[in-house]
């Protein structure tokens, strides 16, 4: 309590709120003030008066220092924006300056955890099973035997990998020992590791267009050139892939659900590539984001599981499954790359909490996780429904979506005379979160359409974001001058917007003149 004070104290001099040499309570007046003992104030004044910031006059009471700096005497916003304000050369690597560029591209992505409708990536952490996790993560702690804690395997926990090897093994068909399995803080850290493993200036690597925008920042750090391929019904296009470019260090593919589009790469697909890598050297990164929520049968096995050739280099997270903050994920490598992998697993310095990884272990071993997955498969379909259900209700005509198989969320495709950014960033100021299709994008994509995450929000903040999504896209409607979409009807000569009666009833008094 006595910090409390002191805190509240120091910022309120800081701030100028109280002025230089003004006069304090005493202590015995504060204290009985705020209902506690006048110890408690006493401690606070008396690191204070050491830091400096008040002083004590003989017969006269405790008074706000006269001679602290006029620098800190400003408020607090003066002094932020000071410090922001250096007029310097950053002298940045190249690495640097791509880093700084993509700096909006990034808080797109993951500016913080915000259950914003309809914010991509969160999961139900309301439905996730704390009491469980909490149980098995005191026991941990308690019973852990510290060297274990100290001294952790270079490549992750034993335990851990060990479970995951036969989790894998039953839930994707991968094909992997222990030993093939790098832990890693999450999804950007198995790729910032393959990136430096094997990717020099100017390397080529095939990346599906649309796709995920954080993967092709980070791959772009390495200087690597970046090869956008179309994705079409059956996955990542190779006959287009191979149109631009003949030989890829890397590819990188979501064939489970590709993302943002949804789509399932096909087997024959699957082959192909495997093929194709074989062919030309290249590695094959197979992110495996969120193959576990598939509503219709089982998931479908891994890439990796179908690799004679030992091309595929498994990803997998448990932000999807778990909630987004555990921060824990895999790799799974081939045979021979396990020493350099776990070097610079090692070197990357970016390594979970040991203790993490122990309770993750356990949850998964005593088929918590199991049961977790099944009750989240259940709970995001329903979600899923009631999206659909309330698009098709209120955005008919505006929004196109369909009911998907799999994943976390689905694509609501525009009409072209709507740019799907500027619906975007509109929405965000009515607190509606998207990304857009155009911001996963290299060249621009055949069609206009949002992401809309589902899976972290309930029927009522659904229905609050489809309803606000409304607002928005009908305002904008209202200032479209005569929009013309695809498919529209035909009417002398003109084409008219499908919407509702009413509104088309005024559209023909006004821009038509129909002869009977």
């Amino acid at each position: 309590m006595h910090r409390q004070i002191y805190e509240k104290m120091r910022q309120a001099i800081l701030s100028g709120e109280l002025p230089a040499r003004s006069r304090i309570p005493s202590s015995r007046a504060l204290a009985l003030q705020l209902g506690i003992s006048r110890m408690t104030v006493v401690n606070a004044y008396d690191q204070l008066l050491a830091e400096g910031y008040l002083e004590g006059k003989i017969g006269a009471g405790t008074f706000v220092a006269g001679a602290l700096p006029e620098e800190l005497m400003q408020t607090a916003k003066t002094r932020a924006v000071k410090t922001a304000a250096f007029s310097r050369g950053l002298n940045l690597s190249k690495q640097g300056r791509l880093m700084a560029r993509s700096f909006d591209d990034v808080l797109l992505e993951h500016e913080g955890t915000k259950f914003t409708p309809f914010q991509n990536g969160l999961t139900a952490v309301d439905s996730f099973p704390f009491n469980t996790w909490t149980r098995i993560a005191a026991r941990q702690h308690r019973l852990t035997p510290s060297a274990t804690l100290l001294n952790g395997d270079l490549a992750g926990f034993r335990p851990l990998r060990e479970t995951l090897a036969a989790h894998l093994k039953s839930a994707r068909g991968v094909v992997c020992e222990p030993e093939q399995i790098i832990i890693t803080a999450g999804t950007q850290q198995a790729l910032a590791l393959i990136a430096a493993v094997f990717l020099d200036q100017n390397d080529e690597i095939w990346m599906e267009d649309p796709g995920y925008l954080s993967a092709r920042n980070l791959f772009a750090l390495s200087r690597a050139k970046i090869i956008p391929v179309p994705v079409d019904k059956d996955g990542l296009n190779l006959k287009a892939a191979y149109e631009r470019s003949k030989k890829p260090k890397l590819v990188y593919v979501t064939p489970s659900h590709q993302y943002p589009l949804g789509v399932t790469m096909s087997l024959a697909r699957r082959l192909s590539l495997i093929e194709a890598a074989r062919a030309t050297g290249a590695w094959i990164i197979e992110d495996d984001y969120d193959s576990e929520y598939r509503y219709r049968g089982h998931p479908l096995a891994s890439l990796q599981g179908l690799d004679e050739e030992g091309r595929v280099l498994y990803v997998g997270t448990f932000s999807k499954t778990i909630y987004p903050t555990l921060k824990l994920g895999c790799l799974v490598v081939p045979p021979d790359l396990v020493d350099v992998f776990t070097s610079g697993r090692i070197l990357s310095g970016a390594q979970s909490p040991l203790i993490n990884q122990a309770i993750l272990a356990e949850f998964i071993a005593e088929g918590h996780f199991a049961r977790h997955v099944r009750r989240m498969r259940t709970l995001y379909e329903e979600r899923q429904q009631i999206l659909v259900e309330e698009v098709k209700r209120n955005l008919r005509g505006l929004v196109e979506m369909k009911a998907d198989d799999a994943g976390m969320h689905l694509v609501g495709w525009l009409p072209d005379y709507l740019d799907d950014q500027e619906v975007a960033q509109k929405a965000a100021l009515q607190n509606v979160r998207f990304q857009s299709i155009s911001d996963s994008s290299i060249n621009k994509y055949k069609r206009n359409g949002l992401v809309f995450g589902y899976a972290a929000f309930d029927e009522k903040q659904i229905k609050r974001g489809v309803r606000k999504l409304t607002k928005v896209l009908t305002e904008m409607m209202r200032n479209q001058d005569n929009p013309i979409p695809r498919g529209s009807f035909h009417f002398d000569n003109r084409r008219v917007r499908r919407v509702s009666i009413s509104s088309g009833v005024e559209y023909f008094k006004e821009h038509i003149k129909i002869k009977c």
